[in-house]
């Protein structure tokens, strides 16, 4: 292995140890309890260290759910499945990228702060979002490729209208708690929408 191989593995190590210790931290206690220098002991490194990796406690909050939208996209590329309509195949892309945070609003809501509050996105959310556009990009190309579809509108405008119903979706949610009918309900008919736009 190469040297910048190596200097690379122990870079994401140091990476995984401080999220899996800051998780399992917040799991136990909250965020608002959790300090940075409680989640360097568990990680077994210095202060100093955490601050390398990430600008603010919160930061750990969103490289937590950026893991967990990274295997929602996976499952987004598998989309649509056999005998789904646009709108299902949509409403399911969304969802995905909702429901998979079930068990971690609070980290949604310091998500969302974090976001609104930022004056740029941070370099590894930037990319992160990259990702996404190029997965739902995938999709609409996979959409639009059926009989019947029109391209009224380029891809990437489409990306960016379903994103944009998407964090008013995620607010939604947030804001809303279990059992989150009314956002369920609401993507379904945010993405009928979209879906109508795109059929003939």
């Amino acid at each position: 292995m190469t040297a910048v191989g190596l200097r690379e593995r122990k870079r994401l190590d140091t990476r995984n140890r401080l999220t899996k210790a800051a998780s399992g931290l917040f799991a136990k206690r909250g965020i608002d309890a959790v300090t940075v220098d409680e989640i360097a002991a568990a990680a077994d490194v210095g202060k100093g260290t955490v601050y390398n990796y990430f600008e603010a406690k919160e930061d750990l909050v969103v490289a937590l759910l950026v893991e967990l939208d990274r295997a929602a996209l996976a499952t987004i590329a598998e989309l649509p499945r056999q005998g789904m309509s646009v709108a299902e195949a949509l409403d399911s892309a969304s969802w995905r990228l909702i429901d998979n945070k079930v068990d971690y609003l609070p980290y949604v809501r310091v998500y969302l702060s974090r976001l609104f509050a930022a004056d740029e996105a941070a370099p590894e959310l930037a990319e992160f979002s990259d990702q996404v556009d190029a997965t739902l990009a995938a999709l609409f190309e996979r959409l639009l490729a059926r009989p019947g579809m029109k391209r009224a509108l380029p891809v990437d405008t489409l990306v960016l209208s379903f994103r944009t119903m998407h964090i008013g979706l995620v607010a939604q949610w947030a804001l809303e708690g279990p059992p989150y009918a009314t956002s369920r309900m609401l993507s379904r008919r945010h993405m009928a929408l979209l879906a109508k736009g795109l059929e003939l």
